[in-house]
């Protein structure tokens, strides 16, 4: 059962990609020549359709892989974030064939599909819960934060869009450089995923000694250019260089802080080049690409659609972060909070979408201020989930 849940995780993954091509051929095709609307029409229909067929594929691995492990599915990285790119996947599913919006694809597949992605970078193999993992808490705690945070991210793709959209009419400077920014950040996740997807798939590992906590032996994933304290140049090799080159800061506590300042610098600057080398083909700022991609959609029904996102994603993640969360906690260690980073974290997620719907609701905010407020959430969101794994040392954080 679990090599039938690798098969069937593999062929969502395809048609996730195949949904997002389709989802971008369309809106090509559609700014190219009114005379291929219709078939532009139809691409749509078939990304609609193999976003479909992702999203009972992959629920059908996660399915398989419970059976065959005889846990659920949410134990590690891997299976948390797979289950968070199946959620977006599935409320992208939902919202599409509700508001018929073929459009939203090009921007919330691409989503879906690195957030699967960077589920691959982490070690695959099924691993048996640790006893305090063990609890009816844990689907429930993992599984609701997930969903709300699949929800969100839908809610960020109509918020980029509607932002793309209007900006020719009322933005200034600064919104069109955070914009570019947003793009830029794209480039960088997707520049770390093509590093580590590689280096993965050719099997290479270094190791370097680490003096930070004590003595121990580091395994890096990515070659490492930047080495803990105590490592000296030579302990590992790439191309011919000798590695590392220089040692983290040493105010970077932690023993994983010089592997994670490595991988958050190198992916930088492959983010850099990969933005680089887009523009120069596209010829033009991101942002203008993504304007004339949204083309003549309704900024009204945008905004509509990013304000659904949170109001399904703000009651799940409520419950999954916070709620079942504190009651796991108190069950598991005695006590309902204990300010790890991740907690902190996803309380200040919480704050800020609820700031967010107190003042759509209450206040009756809509447009421009809060498209923006529902994009910086997501980016919030996304540094929860991988920055505080990167940059900050927890009991939730993942190496």
């Amino acid at each position: 059962m679990i090599q039938l849940s690798s098969y069937l995780f593999l062929g969502a993954f395809a048609a996730y990609v195949a949904a997002a091509v389709l989802y971008v051929s369309r809106l090509t095709l559609r700014r190219s020549d009114a005379h291929h609307f219709a078939r532009a029409d139809q691409l749509g229909r078939h990304g609609f359709h193999a976003a479909v067929l992702g999203v009972i594929l992959q629920g059908l691995a996660i399915g398989a892989r419970w059976i065959g492990s005889g846990q659920v599915p949410l134990g590690n990285m891997f299976e948390y974030m797979s289950f968070m790119g199946w959620s977006v996947m599935f409320f992208f599913v939902l919202i599409s064939a509700w508001y018929k919006m073929p459009g939203l694809g090009a921007f919330v597949a691409p989503v879906g599909i690195a957030v699967i992605a960077y589920a691959s970078v982490f070690p695959t193999e099924v691993q048996p819960l640790a006893p305090v993992l063990r609890s009816i808490w844990l689907p429930l705690h993992v599984a609701f934060a997930a969903l709300g945070e699949g929800a969100f991210a839908v809610s960020f793709g109509a918020a980029l869009m509607y932002l793309l959209r209007v900006r020719r009419e009322q933005s200034g400077r600064w919104e069109d450089a955070l914009l570019e920014f947003f793009f830029f950040c794209g480039a960088v996740l997707t520049g770390f995923l093509v590093l580590a997807l590689s280096f993965k798939a050719a099997g290479y590992s270094a190791y370097v000694t680490s003096l930070a906590e004590g003595p121990a032996v580091l395994e890096y994933r990515l070659p490492p250019f930047i080495g803990p304290a105590g490592s000296q140049p030579g302990e590992a090799a790439f191309l011919g260089l000798p590695l590392p080159l220089v040692q983290a800061p040493a105010w970077m506590r932690g023993l994983y802080a010089a592997r994670n300042l490595n991988t958050l610098v190198l992916s930088t600057v492959a983010g850099a080049l990969l933005y680089a080398l887009v523009r120069l083909a596209a010829n033009m700022p991101l942002r203008d690409l993504g304007t004339r991609a949204v083309g003549n959609m309704s900024p009204r029904l945008l905004d509509e659609v990013s304000y659904r996102g949170i109001a399904v994603g703000y009651p799940l993640f409520t419950l999954g972060a916070l709620v079942f969360a504190m009651i796991w906690a108190q069950k598991a260690w005695g006590r309902y909070w204990d300010w790890d980073p991740k907690e902190t974290w996803a309380l200040i997620t919480w704050l800020f979408y609820s700031g967010y719907l107190h003042m759509r609701i209450v206040r009756g905010w809509e447009g421009r201020a809060a498209a923006w407020v529902a994009a910086l959430g997501f980016v919030i969101v996304l540094f929860t989930l991988v920055g505080v794994n990167l940059l900050i040392t927890g009991r939730h954080a993942y190496v």
